[in-house]
C-alpha cells in the first residue's frame, strides 16, 4: 500500500509555506511560465543581525520574531499564485508568477517597510534599533532560462549585495533583465 500521508504544507513555527512546499510551487510555476511564456519573479529576504536578536533576547523571542515577519510578507504576497515561504534560518522566500521585476521590487520595497513598521526591538535595551530585513530581487523569463537555480542565485546574490551595502535595503538582479528605476 502507497503511504498516503499528507505533504507538508506549512511550518508549525511560521505558519507558511516551507522550503519543501517553494521548491514544488517552483517546479510547477516553471513548467506553466515557459509554456505561457511569462516570467517568474522572485524576492529572497533575510533578517538583519538575527543571529545577535536570538543572543541577546533568546531563541523564543526569535521565534515570535520569525512568525511576525512570515505574515508580514504573506500580506504582501496575497494572490492565489504567489508562494511565500520559510526558505532556511531567517531566510524566506516570495515565489511571484507573472510579475515583471519593476513590481516585484514594489512588493519588496513594501515589506521591507512593513517589517520595519512591526517595531520588533532588536535588543533589551535599545528600544530605538528595530529588526529589519535585506531583500533580493529577481526576474527572469524561464522560456530561455536553463533552469529555476538562475532565478534563485540571483536572488540570492542581490540578497548578499544588499546586506554588504548596509543591510535594510532592497537589491535588484539586473542580470538578464533591464535597468528599472528604483
Amino acid at each position: 500500500m502507497a503511504d498516503t500521508a499528507p505533504e507538508p504544507r506549512a511550518l508549525s513555527l511560521t505558519g507558511i509555506g516551507n522550503r519543501r512546499k517553494f521548491d514544488t510551487a517552483l517546479s510547477n510555476e516553471w513548467r506553466r511560465a515557459r509554456r505561457e511564456k511569462t516570467g517568474i519573479a522572485l524576492i529572497l529576504a533575510d533578517i538583519d543581525h538575527f543571529k545577535r536578536f536570538n543572543d541577546e533576547l533568546g531563541h523564543l523571542a526569535g521565534d515570535d520574531c520569525l512568525k511576525g515577519i512570515a505574515a508580514t510578507l504573506e500580506q504582501h504576497a496575497n494572490r492565489v499564485s504567489d508562494c511565500v515561504a520559510r526558505y532556511g534560518g531567517e531566510e524566506f522566500v516570495i515565489l511571484l508568477p507573472g510579475v515583471d521585476l519593476k513590481d516585484a521590487l514594489n512588493i519588496a520595497e513594501e515589506c521591507r517597510i512593513a517589517v520595519e513598521a512591526l517595531g520588533i526591538a532588536m535588543d533589551g535595551d535599545d528600544t530605538t534599533s528595530v529588526t529589519t530585513i535585506s531583500l533580493g530581487v529577481a526576474e527572469v523569463d524561464p522560456s530561455r532560462e536553463a533552469s529555476p537555480k538562475a532565478l534563485i542565485d540571483a536572488a540570492d546574490h542581490t540578497m548578499y549585495q544588499a546586506k554588504r551595502a548596509g543591510r535594510h535595503r532592497v537589491m535588484p538582479s539586473l542580470q538578464g533583465t533591464s535597468a528599472v528605476d528604483h
